[in-house]
């Protein structure tokens, strides 16, 4: 934001959210929804992973659009050859919950994301599919 000279207001109007939001997530009162980490993303033009300070300096490495997490995450699982049974045990997380990732009916909370990427020894920007 100081990089762009704007205010809260400015960059809630310029990309679609409450000031509120905004201001939270300034203030570190919580993480920003899958959603709003998207539409942030664009308008940055900026890794996650920088973003959400896993990365100190600004990737210089191309970035591409996110693709679908359900997607992705199924890709993964298959790659890194992991069972979805391993996945709920050790990330924890519920058979509901992953059954809802993988036939994309939800996305998952920003922390998720980042224990996700850690499961998966990789950046979020490769979870998500803006590295390939």
């Amino acid at each position: 934001m100081e990089e762009k000279g704007l205010t809260e207001t400015a960059l809630a109007d310029a990309v679609g959210l409450r000031h509120s939001t905004i201001s939270n997530l300034l203030l570190d009162k919580h993480e920003p929804r899958f959603e709003s980490l998207e539409k942030l993303l664009y308008y940055f033009n900026c890794s996650a992973d920088y973003l959400l300070g896993r990365e100190e300096i600004p990737t210089e490495e191309t970035l591409h659009p996110l693709l679908p997490f359900h997607e992705r995450l199924r890709f993964l699982l298959t790659s890194h050859n992991v069972p979805q049974e391993r996945l709920k045990r050790e990330l924890p997380v519920s058979g509901s919950v992953l059954y809802k990732w993988i036939s994309g009916k939800t996305q998952p909370s920003v922390e998720t994301l980042k224990n996700l990427a850690d499961f998966f020894d990789c950046t979020i920007d490769y979870l998500i599919g803006r590295r390939r």
